[in-house]
C-alpha cells in the first residue's frame, strides 16, 4: 500500500513537471518573441514596436491557452497570465492608435492602462515559479 502512494506522489509530480515546464517554455518564447521586436529607430513615433508588441503578446496567450494543463493551480496561474498578455495587447494597440491620431489623451490613458497591465507580469511569473519549483 505505501509503494502505491509512493508511485501515486511521483506520478504527480512528474505530472506537475511537465505542465509547468510546458507552460513556463510558451511563456519564455513570448519573451524571447518582444525582444525581436522592430526598433524604435525605423519608426519614430513607436507605432510599429507597439503593434508587434500587441502581436507578440496576443500570440503568447493563445499560445498558452493552448497548453494541456490538469493541475487547477496552473490552470488559474494560465488563466492570469493569458488575461495579463490580452491586457497589454489592447493597451498597447490602443496606444499605437492613439499615437497615429497624435491623440494626447488617449495616448496618456493608454499608457496608464499599459504601464497597469505589464505590472502584472512579474508577479504573476514569480507565481508561476514559486509554484512549479515548490515539492
Amino acid at each position: 500500500m505505501g509503494a502505491a502512494l509512493l508511485l501515486g506522489a511521483t506520478a504527480c509530480g512528474q505530472k506537475k513537471i511537465s505542465e509547468c515546464n510546458a507552460l513556463i517554455e510558451v511563456i519564455n518564447k513570448g519573451v524571447e518573441s518582444l525582444g525581436k521586436s522592430p526598433k524604435a529607430g525605423a519608426d519614430p513615433s513607436g507605432t510599429a514596436e507597439l503593434k508587434s508588441m500587441a502581436d507578440s503578446m496576443d500570440k503568447v496567450a493563445g499560445d498558452a491557452a493552448k497548453v494541456e494543463l490538469t493541475i487547477p493551480e496552473l490552470k488559474k496561474y494560465s488563466a492570469d497570465y493569458q488575461t495579463m498578455a490580452k491586457d497589454v495587447a489592447k493597451a498597447a494597440r490602443d496606444m499605437a492608435a492613439a499615437a497615429d491620431a497624435k491623440d494626447l489623451a488617449k495616448i496618456n490613458a493608454a499608457q496608464g492602462a499599459l504601464d497597469k497591465a505589464v505590472k502584472q507580469e512579474d508577479p504573476l511569473v514569480d507565481q508561476i515559479n514559486k509554484f512549479c519549483q515548490a515539492p
